[in-house]
């Protein structure tokens, strides 16, 4: 029996086989504008929303970055200000890392982050914990950031993945064609055998009408015109004094 008090319930072999398998596809370093663009198409074309962990000085330059992801149905993630090693920092540093790159981010902001190089300690995670900011690493990596070999990327993916995987990629940091190329071998070998593309569950933003008016254009407000001045009808002195008018 379950602390509940229900009893363990064992799905049968059919229930098993009908429950989809998970993949969450995540991508770091971006935005970055040689990059993004094409990674974006590909996953609009093939339905696939994946998590994106923002750097807080590339937003700075596509501020409109964040939201045009949420709109897409990606999820939006923390990946610091300036991609710092969040452990050799005090805490104030690291909170100002963090809150930097999550204002910049705006409403499309999901409470996660993923520490730059994976480092994280006792500190980054008192500090992040405080502004409610959940850490998410990785557990499939093919260290895309280091070489420019398709072939390889997509192989070492496909052969770790997992239920529930969580797969390293990057759309920043330098050209990333290769990086681009095995992920459309990735999702249709995936998609082939029963996975489904989610994004990560601390880093999603339900839809709301603040981040809808914000991706709105800004306009500034006309001018009001001003009304023609129109001729007025004399008044007699009788009537200026009660105060009465015709009609």
């Amino acid at each position: 029996m379950l602390a509940l008090g229900l009893p363990l319930v064992t799905p049968t072999p059919a229930q098993a086989a009908r429950q989809p398998k998970i993949v969450y596809l995540t991508f770091d370093d971006g935005p970055n504008a040689m990059n993004s663009p094409r990674l974006l198409k590909l996953l609009a074309r093939e339905h696939v929303p994946a998590t994106f962990f923002l750097v807080g000085q590339s937003l700075a330059a596509d501020p409109e970055h964040a939201v045009r992801l949420w709109l897409g149905g990606h999820a939006v993630g923390n990946h610091t200000y300036s991609h710092s090693n969040l452990t050799l920092l005090s805490p104030a540093s690291v909170r100002h890392q963090i809150l930097a790159a999550q204002k910049l981010m705006g409403p499309g902001a999901g409470k996660c982050l993923r520490p730059p190089y994976g480092a994280t300690n006792s500190t980054v995670t008192a500090v992040a914990g405080s502004l409610g900011i959940k850490q998410v690493l990785w557990t499939v990596d093919p260290q895309d950031w280091a070489h420019q070999d398709a072939t390889y990327i997509a192989s070492h993916v496909l052969s770790n993945v997992r239920n529930k995987s969580v797969v390293l990629l990057h759309d920043g940091g330098g050209p990333r064609g290769a990086t681009i190329s095995a992920v459309r071998v990735i999702i249709l070998a995936l998609r082939a055998q029963g996975y489904e593309f989610r994004t990560i569950p601390a880093c999603r933003v339900p839809f709301g009408g603040s981040l809808i008016e914000a991706a709105q254009p800004r306009r500034k407000p006309a001018k009001p015109t001003p009304s023609p001045t129109l001729p007025q009808p004399p008044v007699t002195p009788a009537l200026k004094q009660t105060g009465i008018h015709d009609g």
